[in-house]
Order: C-alpha cells, then sequence, then structure tokens
C-alpha cells in the first residue's frame, strides 16, 4: 500500500500557493489557476484544499479576488503538517494480514515483520517533520 498521489501534489500546491503569495502576483491565489498550472483536476484540487483548510494550513476566500493562501507562516508548516491532513492517519503499512499457519515462531515472525515496518514508517515521519514549506522555497531561489 502506498500513500495517495493527493499527498504529493497538495505539497506542490501549498509551496505554489505560498511563491505566489510571497511574490505578490496574488492576496490569495484563485484555485481555478492553482488546478491549471499544477496540472491537479479541480474536483481533486478542491479536495486537497479542504483537507488543508481543515488543519489550518491554508485559509479560502470566495468571490472575485478569492482563493487561497497559507493560513500561517511558511516556516510553520511541515511536510509531515500537510503529510497528516492529507492521508489523515491511514498507514503506510496494512498490518491485518492474518496467516492460517499458527504457533510460536509465526506469530513472532508477523510481530517483527510489524514492527520493522513501524520502524520505517516512524523514520519516514521524523524526516517529514524536520522540512519546512520555507525551505522549499529557499530552494527555489538558490
Amino acid at each position: 500500500m502506498s500513500y495517495s498521489l493527493a499527498f504529493s501534489q497538495a505539497i506542490i500546491a501549498v509551496t505554489y500557493v505560498a511563491d505566489k503569495v510571497r511574490q505578490g502576483m496574488f492576496d490569495f491565489v484563485p484555485t481555478k489557476q492553482l488546478s491549471h498550472d499544477l496540472n491537479i483536476s479541480r474536483p481533486s484540487a478542491v479536495k486537497i484544499l479542504h483537507s488543508l483548510t481543515g488543519a489550518g494550513i491554508i485559509e479560502t476566500r470566495e468571490g472575485a479576488h478569492g482563493g487561497v493562501r497559507l493560513a500561517v507562516a511558511p516556516e510553520s508548516v511541515t511536510l509531515l503538517d500537510i503529510f497528516e491532513a492529507i492521508e489523515a492517519g491511514r498507514a503506510m503499512f496494512r498490518k491485518d494480514y492474518r496467516m492460517k499457519v499458527t504457533g510460536d515462531k509465526p506469530t513472532r515472525a508477523h510481530a517483527t515483520v510489524y514492527r520493522h515496518l513501524d520502524q520505517a514508517e516512524d523514520a519516514m515521519k521524523e524526516e517529514l517533520k524536520g522540512v519546512t514549506i520555507a525551505e522549499i522555497l529557499r530552494a527555489l531561489y538558490d
């Protein structure tokens, strides 16, 4: 199992919005423009933006000059924040597999494999926690 494409798209969308507002191109980036420029279908973009709004990462405004912008400073948004907004507690690895064989060795093997999968996911989350949108924006101008 893997995380959704929406997670990667959300990172790009947040970076795009932060950069366009930072450049003074928009106060709020129009959703239609974001969808077009990033090649994300409108329904997918709306769903992603809804999740990010719910997490307090972006804010929206309706109307002729409406759209989205960051609700917090880029230094305050980590990739883990975006991950949690989009994946909403979904595990990377499914662990609902049940073997027919029973006994001490299969039980220990099962537990060992799952422990390593959990450690891998924890390490990934730790890495995501260390990267902010501000860091990604700096890389655009280096």
